[in-house]
């Protein structure tokens, strides 16, 4: 078992915090609480926890204060959890070594998604290690989770924007979302988009529209469809509204582009 030690001040929410899952299915152990950060680092120093979920907003010592405070200097893995939607706190976290960023109120799924992650990542760190009571462990877990987090979100690899790139490929015909799209990775829908516009260059919704236009373009070229059935077939259920993509991408109608392949 994992120990874990949940940082909260708000004693309804820590309480909650323990009772929404069963900690011990997973291979957690609850080791303690702590209501600030001053006391969590007691409790750090004294149990030695191998995962600590703090919130981000404590009296005294802040999370991120607790977290670089620690980081470095023992092998404990974090899960920010936080009411702010605001991408510095989410990138201060994640440089301080925060496995997830998880928004209140916390969801049992997501929650569930950054155990599985914080496992992962203490297999990479300890390829060897074998099972014990204090925090390890066993080797033949990486199997359990890798199974786990294949089914759990049909991803092919660890790479979440590849993950994102093939469901748009598979539903772009669909009202897609990344909420909807992230909520199969685990990971807050806000973080995902901002990871995917770092890595492509790109809005996420613009994306979608490019992939809709090529489909879009290919139909255009090689079927005699009617522009309103290629629409809908490509996700556009108002054809001015795909009219409007079509030319603000390709910088023509649908039908001047069709007219052009002939």
């Amino acid at each position: 078992m994992l120990k874990t030690l949940i940082v909260e001040d708000e004693p309804r929410m820590r309480e909650g915090l323990k009772r929404i899952i069963y900690w011990e299915k997973y291979g957690f152990n609850l080791c303690g609480d702590a209501e600030n950060g001053r006391q969590a680092l007691e409790l750090i120093e004294r149990e030695q926890p191998a995962l600590v979920i703090t919130d981000i907003r404590l009296p005294g010592i802040t999370g991120l204060e607790l977290m670089k405070d620690v980081t470095g200097r023992m092998d404990t893995c974090f899960i920010v959890i936080s009411g702010y939607d605001e991408f510095e706190y989410v990138k201060t976290a994640l440089i301080c070594g925060a496995v997830d960023y998880i928004l209140k109120p916390v969801e049992e799924e997501q929650l569930i998604g950054a155990l599985l992650r914080v496992k992962k990542r203490l297999l990479k760190a300890l390829p060897s290690t074998n099972a014990s009571s204090d925090g390890a462990v066993e080797p033949e877990l990486g199997i359990e989770i890798g199974i786990e987090i294949g089914i759990e979100t049909g991803m092919s690899s660890d790479d979440p924007i590849a993950f994102v790139k093939e469901y748009v490929a598979s539903h772009y015909q669909e009202q897609v979302t990344m909420k909807e799209i992230a909520g199969k990775t685990y990971l807050h829908p806000f973080y995902l988009g901002q990871l995917f516009r770092k890595a492509t260059g790109i809005y996420f919704n613009d994306y979608v529209h490019q992939i809709r236009v090529d489909k879009a373009q290919l139909l255009l070229a090689t079927t005699s469809s009617k522009i309103a059935d290629i629409a809908a077939g490509v996700g556009y259920p108002d054809p001015d509204y795909f009219v409007q993509q079509f030319k603000k991408i390709t910088g023509c109608t649908p039908s001047h582009f069709r007219k052009n392949q002939l």
